[in-house]
């Protein structure tokens, strides 16, 4: 009799010991993924929104756009606006990076709503994905067209706050399109190429992009290393792959 006492208190303990194996809903999927998405959202903000977030990483630093590298690659080329041409490109570099930075308090919040409300269908197949980024991909595919409007406007404020030495990345700008008038007088007309980059649809594009690639990053770590899963819902949601 006490054996067969014990056979359900057995069970219990078991199931204690593996809950993390107890087959969930789609909907405690869907929710355990945007927890993982919230989470490398917020990891975003952290990293990306500090001084040198985007500067002096490598893997999200923005770079000129191609049409203005053209032109100051151009530029140097010529004597008298050689050192010009050197100046204006760091200078820009620099000023588009802070941008991108001081953007990154209110974009985040943008990010963080469009994950909350985002419909995940599948959400099974996402999370058992060989994909290691299948969720930050998802949101990406739903969500980047129109959080890149949403956002936009935050980083265009971004882009004309005077943030490097009382000068913003639109004030650089401005001179960059002022070179080019140089530049244009001093080549044959056919060598030069009209700048066409919209610099606050270009840096959006830019911050975005790093702001997706962090929360892969985010991502990866939460499927892959037990530690990195911070609240009960990621442990039994994530728990299912281990």
């Amino acid at each position: 009799m006490n054996t067969i006492k014990k056979i359900p208190v057995f069970l219990a303990l078991l199931l204690l010991f593996n809950c993390d194996k107890i087959p969930l809903s789609n909907s405690e999927i869907a929710a355990g993924l945007k927890s993982a998405l919230e989470v490398g959202a917020n990891y975003a903000l952290k990293s990306l929104g500090s001084e040198n977030g985007f500067l002096l990483d490598q893997a999200v630093k923005i770079g000129l756009p191609e049409d203005a590298a053209k032109l100051l690659q151009q530029a140097s080329t010529l004597p008298l606006l050689n050192v010009v041409a050197k100046n204006l490109e760091e200078r820009l570099i620099l000023t588009l990076n802070r941008a991108a930075e001081a953007s990154i308090e209110g974009v985040i919040p943008i990010v963080i709503d469009a994950i909350t409300g985002i419909t995940i269908q599948d959400a099974q197949s996402i999370l058992f994905s060989s994909n290691d980024i299948a969720a930050t991909e998802y949101l990406r595919v739903k969500t980047y067209d129109p959080l890149s409007d949403v956002c936009r406007s935050v980083i265009e404020e971004a882009l004309s706050r005077k943030i490097v030495l009382n000068t913003s990345a639109q004030d650089v700008w401005g001179e960059l399109t002022g070179l080019y008038n140089q530049v244009a007088n001093l080549l044959p007309s056919s060598s030069v190429k009209p700048i066409e980059t919209n610099l606050s649809l270009y840096a959006t594009q830019k911050t975005l992009d790093g702001v997706f690639l962090k929360i892969g990053n985010e991502e990866v770590k939460i499927r892959t290393d037990v530690s990195a899963r911070t609240n009960d819902l990621l442990r039994r949601v994530f728990g299912q792959l281990d």
